[in-house]
């Protein structure tokens, strides 16, 4: 069953929050971030939100909240002493990565250097509201970015960040709430909602995942991002399917196109790529993220298969920890075309999107466990052929008959975990 989630308005309130000043007082609410004076290895302490004649636990004793509040970044403040020595903490804002790592999960989150190298491959470029102008920029405008499977809430949150300068203030009286005028409240919000220029669509199929990653994301400096979010609660297909079928869909006409972008981490991939593919725009990106390659592998064959309007812009690889930074991998389909020349050499085409041209086997020095197929004109053999062979290779037969996949890491040293991100781009249908 696919739904929207709508929490109680009183549970989303929004204040504004202040930037880091000496003047800036840590106020009820707030999270705030205790680090070790003595040992600077220690790992750092998030609190919850700052109560009034609530406590803080630490192995060196609690720490009150009331000691807490009314204080600035950087002031220190100590445990109660008790059987142990008191132990003396230095208050600190939270940073964004630091509230993904530090906040309980249910789930493992995209690690913040995996959240950030995604936000970057969309290369988002919001524009910020026009003085004087219009409040919202139009259907054709609008950035919609739809992430399947929200999580912890950690990606979520950093597609938020970076397109928040895009849509207009809440208004004062939003941003109050005042829980006796709770109707009236959902009433005005659903009207700027109307006028936002850019949108966050996350959908989770497990509503306790989606509950938590909404507490998540509102537990963020009191919620600032949260109001550029729509949670539902289904299967992408699903709920896009609903939304194409949609009329007005945000002012959009039944059947067009209306995302941006598309981020896809859930089992079964390749399953939902045609109907996401019908929702995106002409040259939107599809980024997907799979644990293995071979998965990404499935997904390319599955666009080739089903002649799904897709084009493999790049693979890039995730490290342990996001530690990386996104090693590119060549994966393509090439196809044999046999004898060339006197010497035996074989020439192939390239039939994939990643690079083109022709290339003759041969003319670039393999390893001993390389793939047979070399790289193809117009691609830096410096950058794509390391000089021992790579850690993991391999070329699989797929369903189009003389056709042979090639995937391959491209450079970098040898990783373990991560996963994979494989970024797609939608083309014309007639392209």
């Amino acid at each position: 069953m696919l739904r929207t989630c709508r929490l109680p308005s009183r549970q989303i309130s929004y204040q504004p929050h202040r930037h880091i000043s000496n003047s800036r007082h840590f106020a009820p609410g707030d999270h705030v971030l205790l680090r070790s004076v003595k040992d600077r290895t220690a790992a750092p302490l998030l609190t919850k939100p700052l109560t009034p004649g609530h406590k803080h636990d630490t192995h060196r004793g609690p720490i009150s909240h009331n000691d807490i509040l009314g204080k600035t970044v950087r002031d220190v403040v100590s445990t109660t002493a008790g059987k142990l020595a008191a132990a003396e903490y230095r208050l600190h804002e939270v940073k964004l990565e630091e509230y993904v790592r530090l906040t309980r999960r249910l789930v493992t989150p995209l690690y913040p250097q995996d959240a950030q190298l995604i936000v970057n491959l969309l290369d988002l470029h919001p524009e910020p509201p026009r003085y004087g102008g219009s409040t919202g920029n139009g259907k054709e405008d609008r950035l919609e970015i739809l992430e399947a499977g929200t999580g912890h809430g950690a990606l979520t949150l950093h597609l938020s960040r970076a397109i928040h300068a895009a849509n207009p203030p809440l208004p004062r009286h939003i941003q109050k709430n005042s829980s006796n005028e709770e109707e009236d409240h959902n009433i005005a919000l659903s009207a700027w909602k109307s006028t936002r220029n850019a949108i966050i669509h996350t959908i989770e199929l497990n509503p306790k995942y989606s509950t938590h990653a909404q507490k998540i994301v509102r537990g963020f400096r009191h919620g600032m991002y949260a109001h550029n979010i729509d949670f539902h609660i289904g299967s992408v297909s699903e709920w896009i399917t609903s939304a194409l079928a949609s009329p007005d869909r945000n002012q959009n006409r039944k059947g067009e196109p209306f995302l941006s972008h598309a981020f896809l981490d859930l089992p079964g991939t390749e399953d939902h790529l045609a109907t996401v593919a019908k929702a995106l725009r002409v040259d939107g990106a599809l980024v997907v993220f799979c644990p293995s390659i071979t998965q990404i592998m499935t997904c390319f064959e599955t666009v080739k298969a089903g002649k799904i309007p897709l084009d493999l812009d790049k693979v890039v690889e995730l490290g342990v920890n996001g530690g990386s930074g996104g090693r590119e991998w060549d994966v393509r389909l090439v196809r044999p075309r046999g004898a060339a020349s006197a010497g035996g050499k074989k020439v192939v085409r390239e039939a994939g999107v990643v690079g083109g041209g022709e290339v003759t086997e041969g003319e670039v020095g393999r390893g001993e466990g390389d793939s047979g197929v070399d790289v193809s004109e117009g691609i830096d053999t410096k950058s794509t052929t390391p000089s021992t062979p790579p850690t993991t290779s391999t070329t699989t037969d797929v369903a189009a008959p003389g056709l042979k996949m090639v995937c391959r890491p491209k450079v970098g040293e040898m990783i373990v975990g991560g996963g994979f991100l494989g970024v797609f781009r939608k083309k014309r249908q007639d392209s």
